[in-house]
């Protein structure tokens, strides 16, 4: 890399050699595999050891003579023919390789990073410095043993919105991420309280233009592999099908219901297969989890063989999410979710949307610490354990009752120093917190049976992500004030944070304006 021109020197570069192998691998070895597995059937049919098929005779026509097959299968038959047809497809194939890496090349110059590769059909991709979210590197399986990895250039506007540079040299690699956080100068914007102290661990205050230095990251925590596999088993589908097979077999061994019971197997099987997947792509996702501190965000190093590591800057985390199943209660384990600007809704990948996958409720006070340094630590336990109305939390009333006959009472929220805390569930405890400096707007919804009781629900809206925030079933009078109290709270939140944009100066009044559907629909909303 020393004799080469560095990569952020506007010169267009290309891949590593190996790239085309990588993104192809899978399916070039499935082809080399089958065609040497007839190949090496030839070979034994050619003297006469053939041991994969009965000798069955010759295939006869009407008139008694045996068939003369197909010149194809005749010409395929010959050990040398077949090697020699392998040898050519490899050929084709790695020339078609070798054209498609050396028309594929990147530059980072004049503001933004580029890729081209194509030859019949070229894309052209570009992604402005200024708008890069986050640079992420991920080492599946092959590319771990033979020193690569791929570069995730993540741009604001979504999931569709990223760039991805498969593959290069670890080294090289490691070195442009750097190099394209410290060109894009994403850092978080740390909040400043009116008096203009610092407020996280007495760092300096960094804008918007500073470059985010997380090479000396200090580590935080790790989660045993163990007790993730235990968590990932734990979960409600593989505890719901451990019911139906226990039931099924209970009723296998009554024979005047076994034919019925018998007859459902096949349909368990398909359900089965999709169970196992999900806990074992989450296996694969959350494995060798590690966290560290960068100062100005995480960096979240995970998986069994594909090994992704994520920075992700605080100023991009818009809610934050507590979640404990009551399989995990015995346990006393928790998951750590948040809301990721420009990550999109997608839930199938969710290795920057979970940060910590399962972990003691001490860990998850860790981690929060960093993301959420506002909020007192005493908040959070009133949050995940706390019930009623005490500790200054608003919670619903009598009315709700009959539809939450059970979380009635934990379903609250309160003002904790820069952040609105919701928890809620009595059999899955949740405790959603959002900086008001990250929220987006605020509604409130209300259907007929609500409406009969004088109820409503409050939304809270962020970025898209898995983590829901909303209350349930507040009084209708409590749910404007909820509106008042938050949005007035958020528009001081965004003035401190951006002085710079002048048209926070004056929120628009419709914002808490209540609209109502025409023609008496049973929906009311205020924005």
């Amino acid at each position: 890399m020393s004799a080469e021109a560095p990569d952020g020197s506007g010169e267009w570069r290309r891949l590593h050699p190996l790239s085309p192998l990588l993104r192809g691998g899978v399916v070039l070895v499935g082809l080399v595999g089958y065609a040497a597995s007839q190949i090496y059937e030839n070979v034994l049919s050619s003297v006469g050891l053939d041991v994969f098929a009965p000798d069955d005779g010759d295939v006869e026509f009407d008139d008694g003579s045996s068939g003369p097959g197909d010149p194809v299968d005749q010409a395929l038959a010959h050990p040398f023919i077949a090697l020699a047809l392998l040898a050519a497809f490899l050929g084709l194939v790695a020339l078609a390789n070798w054209v498609a890496w050396r028309f594929a090349r990147f530059r980072v110059g004049g503001g933004q990073v580029e890729l081209r590769q194509g030859v019949l059909f070229r894309q052209h991709r570009q992604v402005r410095l200024e708008r890069v979210q986050a640079v992420e590197l991920s080492r599946p399986l092959i590319g771990r043993l033979l020193g690569l990895a791929r570069v995730v250039v993540q741009s604001a506007g979504g999931a569709d919105s990223t760039l991805t540079l498969s593959y290069l040299e670890l080294g090289r690699a490691e070195a442009l991420r750097e190099h394209l956080l410290d060109l894009a100068g994403r850092s978080d914007e740390v909040a400043l309280d009116p008096s203009g102290a610092l407020a996280r661990d007495g760092a300096q205050p960094r804008g918007p233009s500073s470059p985010v230095l997380d090479a000396a990251a200090r580590p935080v925590l790790e989660v045993p592999n163990g007790r993730l596999f235990v968590a990932t088993i734990l979960h409600g589908s593989t505890i719901a099908l451990g019911l139906i097979l226990l039931l099924g077999a209970t009723a296998a061994g009554v024979r005047s219901v076994g034919p019925l019971a018998l007859a459902g197997v096949p349909a368990m099987i398909p359900v089965a297969i999709g169970v196992a997947y999900s806990r074992v792509k989450q296996l694969l996702v959350h494995g060798n989890f590690h966290l560290a501190d960068t100062g100005t965000g995480v960096r979240v190093q995970e998986g069994l063989t594909d090994l992704r590591t994520t920075t992700i800057p605080i100023h991009r985390i818009q809610a934050l999410e507590l979640v404990q199943p009551l399989w995990w209660r015995r346990f006393g384990w928790w998951r750590l979710r948040v809301n990721v600007a420009g990550s999109g809704s997608s839930e199938e990948d969710d290795h920057d949307t979970t940060l910590l996958p399962v972990g003691t409720l001490e860990e998850a006070r860790v981690v929060l610490s960093l993301l959420a340094p506002g909020v007192p630590t005493a908040a959070w336990g009133a949050a995940v354990l706390g019930d009623g109305p005490d500790g200054g939390w608003q919670g619903v009333s009598e009315r709700a009752r009959p539809f939450d006959p059970l979380s009635y009472r934990r379903n609250a929220w309160t003002d904790a120093a820069g952040a609105v805390l919701l928890r809620s569930g009595r059999w899955t405890r949740r405790a959603v917190a959002v900086p008001y400096a990250r929220i987006q707007s605020l509604s409130v919804r209300q259907g007929w049976l609500e409406g009969r009781r004088g109820l409503a629900t409050v939304h809270i809206v962020t970025a898209p992500g898995p983590v829901d925030a909303s209350l349930a079933h507040l009084d209708a009078h409590a749910a404007e004030v909820f509106l008042d109290v938050i949005a007035d709270r958020a528009r001081i939140a965004r003035r401190r944070a951006e002085p710079a944009r002048p048209y926070l100066a004056a929120d628009p009044p419709g914002l808490v304006d209540w609209v109502r559907h025409p023609q008496g629909s049973p929906d009311t909303e205020r924005r």
